[in-house]
């Protein structure tokens, strides 16, 4: 009986870890059909919000960074609706942090090399950082998506410079890790 009762729980948490899991998993083979027919996947982008406290940051200009990624990704062909009805997904967006540097935090590791590369990109490089929510939901509202990304840009830039590069960054970065590279099998 014991052994039972352990079985049944093992299979539990496997399950509950499996459907944690599952919404930080690529959703690109949710499309496989329409990638296969060379359909766009239509896409709303329900807002982008501004909870980090700078006023550097702008959402339209994240949204724009969002939308160039989606559109120039190669292996997804998708199209930027302006009617919600019409999108296979909708993407929310919440910046929650954004930090510049003149000089990039150190972060000393094992390795003396490594120490010392670390070390002169520290001193010479500028570092820029960026947290952000993206939630992705079918036209329903059902999640299929969602996590927290976190980015950084370590080299010569202008804390003007920085905000578009991390924008980019991050954009490219959410667009891989959402929807992956389906193949067609």
């Amino acid at each position: 009986m014991p052994r039972i009762a352990a079985l049944v729980l093992c299979i539990l948490l496997s399950v509950s870890a499996l459907s944690f899991a599952a919404n930080e998993e690529p959703i690109g083979f949710l499309f496989k059909q329409k990638i296969a027919d060379g359909v766009p996947v239509k896409v709303y982008i329900k807002g982008v919000e501004n909870k980090s406290g700078q006023d550097r940051i702008m959402p339209d200009a994240f949204k724009k960074a969002l939308v160039d990624s989606l559109r120039n990704r190669r292996a997804i062909k998708f199209e930027v609706v302006d009617d919600q009805s019409a999108s296979d997904v909708q993407i929310a967006a919440v910046i929650k942090d954004y930090k510049y540097m003149h000089r990039g935090p150190f972060k000393p590791t094992i390795s003396p090399a490594t120490v010392m590369a670390e070390a002169a990109a520290t001193a010479s490089q500028n570092y820029t950082e960026m947290t952000a929510d993206f939630k992705v939901t079918d036209r329903f509202g059902n999640v299929l998506w969602e996590k927290t990304l976190n980015e950084y840009l370590k080299k010569k830039m202008t804390a003007e410079e920085s905000v578009p590069m991390i924008y980019d960054f991050i954009t490219r970065t959410f667009v891989w890790k959402c929807f992956g590279k389906p193949t067609l099998r």
